[in-house]
């Protein structure tokens, strides 16, 4: 969202007072009650004048982006300015405040930190763990509960779904470059990369500090994976697969990385998926075969998507708008046909295309946030490129 400034019938007064107080603002002290929990959230702004500009709705905790100007005489920053006297600055100037610094990527002004780096902001970002007492308890009992019912859950459909075929001792399967061409490993890794993203999601709301709560939720999300790898090597149709326990390690990896190097955020892992006309036709009962969603591979696309102004230099955004992300996707051809339900070998289609960014869709109400966060993760239909061994040509619309 772009910051909000005083409108065309202001006064040159109304100006003038603004800065003014803003100076004062600025260079009052900050009492032991205006102590913000995010500690050091952003580094002094160069010797140049600055103004606060471009701040995103994207969730609920402040932070200040500053740049050069030498049209407005604004004061600079101390370093000992807490986010709270910042956002007062903000405040005075009237400009929102309102972005989450774990959803938005360490940026440099002048080779210095120009929006807030810190991380550890889980437990400060909810009132009940601020305040203490039985809201946060009865938070803490209502993640457990979610914990055990999710996993129950997961538990049991697995057993139907997957472990309910013939069973054999337990044995390894090196699965790569099977006949569809390994693309149930980018599922393995986008599953390991949600269930960490969800454990920390859920731990923060226990009041857990960010990095402990990423640390968790990694841990969970690699212990649930290798228990279904585990399952898996007792079924004769599976077997326990080194390549998924190596793209599951992938994921939950990349959960670490956009929690420890804030700037990796800027790219994202993303799914879409269309039923194939094999699906459909098992469904209606016209073929006979072992399709169903999670395995129809060849409907399913795995993207990375690249929030792409965060990474161009500060001059070059104003031409990338930043609600369009640029997507990189992968696919293949069908590998059940749908004339006879038969397996074929399939082949990779590799895609180029763009994507919106639910982040970046005005409302910071804390239920559209959350359903942002989700949205987040779904590749939206739009045209694309796509990429084979046969050449190139471009999609009008992929699902």
């Amino acid at each position: 969202m772009r910051a909000r400034r005083d409108g065309p019938g202001r006064t040159g007064v109304r100006r003038v007072t603004t800065v003014l107080a803003v100076a004062l603002l600025a260079h009052a002290p900050v009492g032991a009650q205006g102590v913000d929990p995010v500690a050091g959230a952003m580094a002094p702004t160069p010797p140049a004048t600055a103004r606060v500009v471009d701040l995103r709705e994207t969730g609920d905790t402040g932070t200040v982006d500053l740049h050069a100007d030498d049209s407005l005489h604004a004061p600079r920053f101390a370093p000992t300015d807490t986010l709270a006297a910042r956002r007062r600055v903000a405040r005075a100037l009237g400009l929102d405040v309102v972005v989450d610094p774990r959803l938005v990527p360490a940026v440099s002004l002048a080779g210095s930190p120009a929006r807030g780096a810190a991380r550890d902001v889980g437990a400060a970002s909810y009132s009940w763990c601020r305040n203490g007492g039985a809201p946060k308890r009865a938070a803490q009992w209502g993640v457990a509960v979610v914990f055990v019912g999710g996993n129950l859950g997961l538990y049991e459909y697995f057993r139907n779904a997957w472990w309910s075929g013939e069973r054999a001792p337990f044995f390894i399967n090196n699965d790569w470059q099977v006949k569809f061409r390994d693309q149930d490993k980018l599922g393995h890794f986008l599953g390991g990369y949600v269930l960490a993203e969800a454990g920390r999601e859920l731990l923060e709301g226990a009041c857990m500090s960010e990095k402990k709560a990423a640390l968790w939720g990694a841990a969970y999300s690699a212990a649930f994976q290798l228990q279904i790898e585990i399952w898996d090597g007792t079924q004769r149709m599976f077997g326990f697969s080194p390549p998924d326990l190596l793209f599951n390690t992938f994921g939950q990896g990349m959960s670490l990385l956009h929690a420890f190097v804030p700037v990796t955020r800027a790219i994202l892992p993303t799914f879409s998926y269309a039923p194939t006309e094999a699906m459909r036709r098992t469904r209606a009962g016209e073929i006979t075969s072992e399709l169903r969603p999670t395995v129809d591979y060849s409907g399913q696309a795995y993207w990375l998507s690249i929030d792409v102004d965060t990474l161009l230099p500060r001059p070059a955004r104003r031409w990338w708008p930043g609600l369009v992300r640029l997507s990189v996707g992968h696919t293949i051809t069908d590998w059940v046909l749908a004339t006879d339900g038969s397996q074929v070998r399939a082949n990779r289609r590799w895609l180029l295309s763009l994507d919106l960014d639910p982040l970046r869709l005005p409302g910071r109400a804390p239920w559209w946030v959350a359903t942002k966060k989700i949205l987040r993760h779904y590749r939206f239909p739009a045209p694309a490129l796509e990429i084979t061994s046969s050449g190139i040509r471009g999609l009008p619309w992929h699902r």
